[in-house]
């Protein structure tokens, strides 16, 4: 999934400590194309239903989609805690938790915090050790980054 090539590897977080101008994640790393398009439908009206993304997506020029198809990704992104959920009558009406830049960050936290509780200190020590070796202007730049959540 191109959303944790981040943490394999190397890739991109080895291109980031080296300087490197690694461009930042979007919507469609974390989600896919179709993940993406429902939130962005989501986004865009405020609160969806079913029929309502399903009516957006298919007036664009691609490949028609399913009514369960656009029900399963909502559901799914429910789930993972990016849309809320409230039944009205037969049907659901769904509402996106945080904009796109917030659920970026959103993502980004739960897959630290996912890392550490897997693999504790040697992931502490795999980043420190990378954070050594960075461009000693973007470690300062990490260092007040990380410093902004603790004022």
């Amino acid at each position: 999934m191109p959303g944790h090539c981040i943490w394999y590897g190397g890739g991109l977080m080895a291109e980031v400590l080296r300087g490197g101008d690694a461009r930042q994640p979007t919507i469609d790393d974390v989600l896919g194309p179709l993940g993406a398009a429902v939130m962005r439908e989501a986004w865009a009206q405020g609160e969806v239903s079913v029929a309502s993304v399903v009516a957006a997506l298919n007036a664009r020029p691609s490949r028609p989609l399913a009514y369960t198809t656009v029900m399963t990704i909502l559901v799914r992104l429910h789930e993972r805690g990016f849309l809320t959920r409230q039944r009205s009558g037969r049907h659901f009406l769904y509402r996106p938790v945080a904009g796109e830049h917030d659920l970026l960050e959103l993502v980004g936290r739960r897959a630290v915090d996912d890392i550490l509780a897997r693999y504790g200190s040697a992931a502490l020590r795999q980043f420190g050790e990378r954070l050594a070796d960075a461009d000693p202007e973007l470690r300062d730049r990490i260092i007040a980054l990380a410093s902004q959540d603790e004022g």
